[in-house]
């Protein structure tokens, strides 16, 4: 078990909830997808590594690991959210969001992470978090529907 395992366990257990393998095994896939995943890519990817989750207690799990600080929800799409996982170490990013083929592209902007702290502290207030998300056409899309 990693250390990042490790503290998210350490984190289920203080909000007292149990571990059971299923939740393990959930945690251990979700911290191998390198991208933004819904519920339903992340049972897919487990599915196809041959371990076995309910559908049930992953729906369940995930609204609980964003409660207690391990998953960012990053996308609200009119279907299905996404999510991240949070890393206290990574630097703040934003994402851009294609409307028409739904890419994500994560991008880290230091003057605007300034500018959100800069308004926090202009008006005496205790920021805990921020999320940015800027929707619009990737350069794929812009492409293909200036050539159509």
């Amino acid at each position: 078990m990693n250390r990042q395992e490790a503290q998210i366990i350490s984190n289920l257990q203080r909000a007292d909830l149990r571990v059971t393998a299923q939740r393990r095994r959930i945690i251990q896939h979700m911290l191998r997808i390198p991208q933004h995943f819904s519920a339903d890519d992340l049972l897919d990817y487990i599915r196809q590594e041959g371990a076995g989750v309910s559908r049930a207690t992953l729906y369940r799990l995930l609204p609980t690991l964003v409660q207690i600080g391990v998953l960012r929800e990053v996308i609200y799409g009119e279907e299905h959210t996404h999510y991240e996982v949070v890393e206290e170490e990574k630097e703040f990013h934003g994402h851009l969001i294609c409307e028409r083929c739904g890419r994500v592209i994560d991008f880290i902007c230091p003057a605007v992470e300034g500018a959100i702290i800069g308004v926090s502290s202009e008006h005496n207030f205790a920021h805990h978090a921020h999320t940015l998300e800027i929707s619009g056409l990737c350069e794929e899309c812009q492409t293909q529907l200036h050539n159509n």
